[in-house]
């Protein structure tokens, strides 16, 4: 059972729905014809609470085969069903909703239903939320979304998600950056579609290998590489493919990353030195995280030298207000004399006053 998709044209008509069998169902699925004694015993087994009887007992009565036609007994068997998590229970309780058959018209509630289908892999689960995405129908109205999510129920076999998503790349004009770089996304949290980290692996690397002129996500592509190999999650624990794909990229959290590594000593020997180096970088891109590791890493140090460089970066997180940076900021101030005080305050109006330009080498001072 699944939402037909709109047309696809600028006089878009309203959507319809159409009730098929699920795809690839099993034989006890197809509640065809059947018999009074076949009915009796479906029954019997759905009231002892079999899920996957409960399901077909929903067909049967949504259908009109074997028993009178009766769309609200069909809800009630399908949400007895879906209730115990069968899938197809779950996407056909869903399309009840969208079609308000037994059950009072809401499709934002069955979004809810195909999203618990899809969490289990219903290929038309999958396929009605891109439809209810494509016409914002119970879920937001966005293309590229939709886009995501038909791509999912092409790859897990939907026979009519490779027409509908061929509409949708001509209507995006084959731009589909978006839509591959959330679809890796969708496999790497595994939270609305299975889990699939070889598939997100997969995907993050082909944006990867592109520049940002082809694809506008390979930088969140390169950096999404560089967290999966840290992790060893689809991928092996590599360390300096780590540091490697965090360097290609030009989000400015890598370089608190690279950091983190460098200080560690997470692939390499520890180096705090090349550790502040980042961390700078990264302050200097507006990153919260480096104003307070370089700040932290200089007072670390445990010269009177790095309590006046930790000031200035502590002084300048608080006038941000990044969380923790007054607090920092204090404990630095008892260790300093005033003059030392006024001083690094100075530097930090300076600082403050310069064009972003010049912060880069400004930054190497402290």
């Amino acid at each position: 059972m699944r939402l037909a998709i709109a047309c696809f044209f600028l006089a878009m008509i309203s959507v319809a729905v159409t009730a098929q069998q699920p795809a690839q169902p099993s034989a006890q699925s197809k509640p065809a014809a059947l018999a009074s004694a076949s009915i009796s015993s479906l029954q019997q087994r759905a009231e002892s609470g079999d899920a996957q009887a409960q399901f077909e007992l929903g067909r049967a009565y949504e259908d009109g085969k074997g028993v009178p036609q009766d769309d609200a007994k069909a809800v009630e068997w399908f949400h007895k069903s879906a209730e115990q998590g069968n899938a197809l229970a779950e996407n056909s309780l869903g399309v009840m909703y969208a079609l308000g058959r037994g059950v009072t018209r809401d499709r934002e509630e069955a979004v809810r239903w195909y999203k618990k289908a899809a969490k289990q892999g219903s290929a038309e689960g999958i396929y009605n939320v891109a439809i209810s995405h494509y016409n914002g129908e119970g879920a937001e109205a966005n293309v590229s979304m939709a886009c995501t999510w038909m791509m999912v129920a092409q790859r897990r076999g939907d026979t009519q998600a490779a027409e509908a998503l061929k509409q949708i790349e001509e209507q995006m004009n084959n731009r589909l950056d978006r839509c591959k770089f959330d679809l890796a996304v969708l496999y790497e949290q595994g939270n609305e579609i299975p889990q699939d980290l070889p598939s997100a692996v997969d995907l993050y690397m082909e944006a990867a290998h592109q520049d940002h002129k082809q694809n506008i996500f390979s930088d969140s592509a390169q950096y999404k590489l560089c967290q999966l190999y840290i992790a060893g999650k689809g991928v092996p624990q590599d360390y300096a493919q780590a540091k490697a794909w965090c360097k290609k990229s030009a989000v400015p959290f890598a370089y608190v990353v690279l950091g983190r590594m460098a200080e560690r000593g997470l692939g390499q020997e520890k180096d705090p030195h090349e550790a502040l180096e980042y961390y700078r970088d990264a302050a200097v891109l507006g990153v919260p995280d480096g104003y307070m590791e370089s700040g932290r890493l200089q007072k670390e140090s445990g010269s009177h030298e790095g309590l006046k460089q930790a000031y200035f970066w502590y002084a300048i997180a608080s006038r941000y207000k990044f969380s923790g940076a007054a607090d920092k900021l204090k404990e630095v101030v008892a260790l300093l004399s005033e003059k030392e005080v006024a001083e690094a305050s100075k530097q930090v109006n300076d600082w403050l006053k310069m064009p972003a330009s010049k912060r880069m080498a400004e930054s190497k001072k402290h």
